[in-house]
């Protein structure tokens, strides 16, 4: 919100949004509903819009190959899996076009993630290492 000041009301303001979405069907109905719901809000307050998309990248899947390993992984430590749908880029994005994927996610003190208060535990990380470690020693196995 510029200028910035907590005493002004802003001139402009700016901010992204970011939608994603299990499939990318999906994903282009709901930005096009938020583009459309933004562009309604400014004309009844009689403000002015511009939106640029910056990026539109398409979802990177997980092979259920390796989504099983991985699973197999995660029950050797005596966790049960818990997949889920993150919709999340990383670099899964560039990486699915070469080669199959699969992500592990460790879990963050208090959820708090991509945020400078983002924290985990020492065993935790070492959960995760171990997982990861039985994921890759699964690849000898011929899994």
């Amino acid at each position: 919100a510029l200028p910035g000041a907590i005493n002004v009301i802003p001139g402009a303001v700016e901010f992204s949004v970011d939608a994603r979405a299990r499939d990318d069907k999906d994903r282009l109905a709901l930005a096009a509903k938020i583009e459309a719901e933004i562009r309604a809000i400014a004309a009844r307050r009689n403000v002015g819009v511009t939106i640029d998309r910056t990026l539109d990248a398409k979802g990177a899947a997980c092979t259920p190959r390796l989504m099983d390993q991985m699973d197999a992984a995660i029950q050797g430590e005596g966790i049960k899996p818990f997949r889920l749908f993150s919709g999340a880029g990383h670099d899964a994005m560039s990486m699915v076009e070469m080669t199959d994927i699969a992500m592990l996610f460790v879990r963050c003190e208090r959820g708090i993630s991509h945020n400078p208060a983002e924290m985990i535990t020492k065993e935790d990380a070492g959960i995760g290492a171990r997982v990861l470690l039985r994921f890759m020693d699964g690849f000898g196995r011929g899994n």
